[in-house]
């Protein structure tokens, strides 16, 4: 009993010295008023404290942050990307993909080879960095070949490159609000496996994008353009943390789909069926029931055609042009089944006056619909064909001055040597107003760029030869 006696004494005066002690510190932290936390005494000076402290928190914290970005993009790693469209294949509508063999070309800086001169065979590329691109958009596994070599500039720095071959099909999200006079984009992202702050993509400034025109499989549905168009953009790896990012770059293409089987086979088709609607008015008007027939059977045909059109689109909750005419050919030729059905109620004195006005109104509407329609065509989607057109024009312009000025020699060379006629008929785009042009100026010292100012209708032929240059120089390379 007195052992525990004393357990409990003396724990009863620690645990009011503890007590004690605690109390002596508020009284002095608070003004000597214990557990006085209101006070202005003990407000200010606690206030001042934490504002210092959180404010010197942020600096360090945004410095600090600050010297990290720096750090980042001192160590950042710029991958020069080119793509070149070597064979576009089909376009499918209705699966929103397309398939095509593309070219994709990198180029990074190697420090570590700088002036050592050293040649390919000689390196394992393995051994060294890479940025580890992927295509961003491909559909499945894409057959790849992979081909890398070490170039050096006139400074002696040390660059590889990297030449993928890849055969596949990707995905495009397909616009076609303007079908079937729609422009659509055929787009490849070349992404990288590494985070945004580790590499940056960009565009090759000393090589540019190349559609080869002459190897597109859909020629017969589809149009397309020489010009291409590149963006930069960061995707998200982790949707839960948005700050992880991969530096990705999109370059397309663009394709025109030609209109006129849709319309020979469409729009004409259910223009004449709309029209035989109104050929219904000379039965007569005691004879209902024939009326209504013969337009019932134009409807189920109108309905027929919207069918077919729909099985060659993908399911889109917005309309297209082809809907759009559809449907108004379809409401006109309810509005006439309409009116059959109430020219019976209708007193024989004014019967015919109103179906004379009704005739002629149905008329007047579906003429103005039908120009209208048209001239909204005109007005914005051929206005966008229009707007691809004079890029393509600009587009073959500027690469071919630019290669007249980096390569004047080449190009020179060749002229000297062979017939710059046969060049352009090997590239199949030779006819005798280009032939003339050409032999015009061939003898001539202006460069390639004054002979395409001079004469913009052959800066596509112009254009192609110097590609069908490249193109075999690189294939002998190659062997």
């Amino acid at each position: 009993m007195l052992i525990l006696d004393d357990i409990v004494f003396h724990t009863k005066n620690k645990m009011t010295s503890v007590a004690y002690s605690y109390m002596t510190l508020d009284t002095v932290a608070h003004g000597g008023v214990p557990g006085n936390r209101k006070s202005s005494a003990y407000r200010q000076p606690h206030s001042r404290e934490s504002s210092v402290t959180s404010g010197s928190l942020s600096r360090n914290y945004s410095s600090k942050k600050r010297k990290k970005r720096k750090s980042e993009n001192k160590n950042k790693v710029k991958v020069q990307i080119c793509v070149q469209f070597f064979k576009v294949g089909e376009i499918d509508t209705l699966k929103e993909q397309f398939t095509a063999d593309v070219v994709v070309k990198a180029k990074w800086r190697e420090p570590t080879l700088d002036g050592q001169n050293k040649t390919s065979e000689s390196i394992e590329f393995n051994k060294f960095w890479n940025p580890k691109l992927y295509i961003e958009n491909s559909l499945g596994d894409p057959k790849e070949q992979i081909r890398y070599r070490l170039l050096y500039n006139d400074k002696g720095e040390a660059f590889i490159t990297e030449k993928r071959v890849i055969k596949g099909t990707f995905m495009e999200n397909l616009e076609l609000d303007d079908f079937p006079f729609d422009v659509q984009d055929l787009t490849i992202t070349v992404a990288s496996e590494l985070p945004s702050y580790e590499v940056e993509l960009i565009e090759d400034l000393d090589d540019h994008h190349v559609v080869n025109k002459q190897s597109f499989v859909d020629e017969q549905e589809w149009h397309l353009y020489m010009h291409t168009e590149c963006s930069r953009r960061d995707l998200v790896i982790d949707q839960a943390d948005n700050s992880v990012r991969r530096s990705a770059l999109s370059v397309k293409c663009r394709a025109a789909r030609r209109p006129g089987y849709f319309v020979w086979n469409i729009f004409l088709v259910t223009f004449l069926i709309c029209t035989l609607a109104f050929a219904t008015f000379s039965v007569e008007k005691k004879l209902p029931q024939n009326r209504l027939q013969l337009s019932f059977t134009l409807v189920l045909t109108a309905v027929a055609f919207k069918s077919v059109v729909n099985s060659s689109l993908p399911r889109i909750s917005y309309l297209t042009y082809m809907d759009k005419y559809l449907l108004a050919a379809m409401i006109m030729l309810s509005a006439v089944c309409v009116w059959h059905a109430l020219v019976t109620v209708v007193k024989e004195t004014i019967a015919d006056k109103a179906e004379t006005i009704v005739l002629i109104s149905l008329g007047i509407i579906y003429v103005i619909y039908n120009v209208g329609f048209l001239i909204i065509i005109y007005l914005y989607p051929w206005k966008k064909r229009r707007t691809m057109a004079q890029k393509d024009r600009d587009y073959t312009i500027n690469c071919a001055a630019q290669y007249s000025i980096s390569r004047p020699e080449r190009f020179d060379s060749y002229r000297g040597r062979r017939k710059l006629s046969a060049l352009l008929k090997q590239a199949g785009r030779s006819t005798v107003g280009e032939e003339q042009v050409v032999t015009r100026r061939k003898d001539s010292g202006c460069g390639l760029s004054e002979v395409l100012h001079c004469n913009p209708s052959s800066a596509v032929d112009l254009l192609s030869v110097s590609t069908t240059l490249d193109k075999r120089t690189e294939q002998e390379e190659a062997m």
